[in-house]
């Protein structure tokens, strides 16, 4: 079974910037490569397409009063990717890299 991962700030305004090159239709296939071509994490066409609809989606909903915010910057959980850098064991293991 694969591991699942979160997707990073970092990844995820990568995606942002992707998708913002894209003509009109969006070639999910050519999206996932170019994240991998800026060394993130393979996935499939489906996870970044559902990713990328789901932040959408939540992005549209902020009309309903928020109950979650992120602990680390304080901004709205929902459909939130937080860009904040952590100083942890996997920060620490790619700096000595």
């Amino acid at each position: 079974m694969v591991e699942r991962q979160r997707f990073t700030g970092a990844e995820d305004l990568a995606l942002v910037e992707i998708l913002k090159q894209q003509k009109k239709r969006v070639d999910w296939l050519k999206v996932v490569k170019q994240l991998q071509e800026r060394g993130f994490p393979k996935r499939s066409t489906k996870s970044v397409r559902n990713h990328h609809l789901r932040r959408q989606n939540a992005q549209r909903a902020t009309s309903a009063p928020a109950k979650n915010y992120c602990r680390k910057c304080g901004k709205l959980q929902r459909g939130h990717v937080c860009e904040i850098i952590e100083e942890g064991p996997t920060a620490a293991a790619e700096a000595d890299s």
